[in-house]
């Protein structure tokens, strides 16, 4: 396990400010990229700019374009980016703001929010990420806090129903099997037109590319096992192989048979 002091990351490095009791930088990571387990010495949140990560912790995490990870200190845990290339911003925070009751209070467990790929703040930090001039710094310090200020009010009861987490907790406990629009949509009682419009709002993608995501993610990970193409396909809930090859490589850019390769190259 890899302990790391405070504005320390993985990946390639481009860029590292350290104002206002913030240490902010930019980290590019090559596709295919294996983060081992490792710890913070601080908290910080991490901003998936381009591309996605899969978070390893007690829980597992897609972490796409638009996410914004918050991270404990001395939170344990690994992080596997996909076929394309990723950048993320990663916003340290110091005593002084730890000290913050609020963000002190946020920033205590473990938080995975959507805040949208295309929201202002998102692409105003990465803007900044990017200047040179004079004032860059303090213009990046008022983008993060900007960026953790979205956060924090995406992640309010108000910015996702509870039928949602409660509809995503139905998906996920038999993925295979995933429940109709209607089905669910009578369960949580609300019309199948709102159900649709309020998970779209909510999680930035369709019920149906939930599923399809989902079931094409545990697939990927089932590929490190000994089950044939075949069973994986039929275990992941698509209708046969032939289908489970075309949403995998639409998905990850590959075929299974490529990925699985690679995987076991890897190792």
């Amino acid at each position: 396990m890899h302990p790391l002091k405070l504005g320390q990351n993985f990946g390639q490095m481009t860029r590292t400010v350290a104002t206002s009791d913030l240490v902010i930088n930019a980290a590019d990571h090559a596709p295919w990229m294996v983060v081992p387990a490792h710890e913070h010495a601080n908290t910080y949140l991490c901003v998936v700019v381009k591309g996605a990560f899969e978070s390893r912790a007690q829980r597992r995490d897609e972490c796409r374009a638009g996410s914004a990870i918050a991270y404990p200190a001395g939170h344990v845990h690994e992080n596997r980016f996909g076929r394309q290339s990723s950048r993320c911003v990663n916003i340290h925070f110091g005593p002084m703001w730890t000290e913050e009751r609020w963000v002190r209070d946020w920033l205590r467990d473990y938080r995975y929010v959507g805040v949208g790929a295309a929201a202002p703040s998102l692409r105003r930090l990465d803007r900044e990420t990017r200047a040179d001039d004079s004032a860059a710094p303090l213009a990046m310090a008022s983008a993060a806090i900007e960026l953790l200020a979205a956060a924090v009010r995406a992640d309010a009861p108000s910015g996702r129903s509870a039928w949602v987490a409660r509809l995503i907790d139905r998906i996920e406990s038999d993925l295979a099997c995933a429940p109709t629009l209607s089905h669910l949509a009578a369960e949580i009682g609300v019309h199948p037109a709102h159900l649709s419009r309020v998970f779209r709002r909510a999680c930035g993608e369709t019920l149906g590319e939930y599923v399809r995501r989902r079931r094409v993610e545990e697939a990927e990970r089932a590929l490190s096992s000994d089950l044939s193409l075949a069973e994986i396909a039929v275990r992941a809930g698509f209708s046969d192989q032939a289908h489970f090859t075309r949403v995998f490589r639409q998905h990850f850019g590959v075929s299974p048979g490529v990925r699985r390769r690679a995987m076991q190259l890897s190792f």
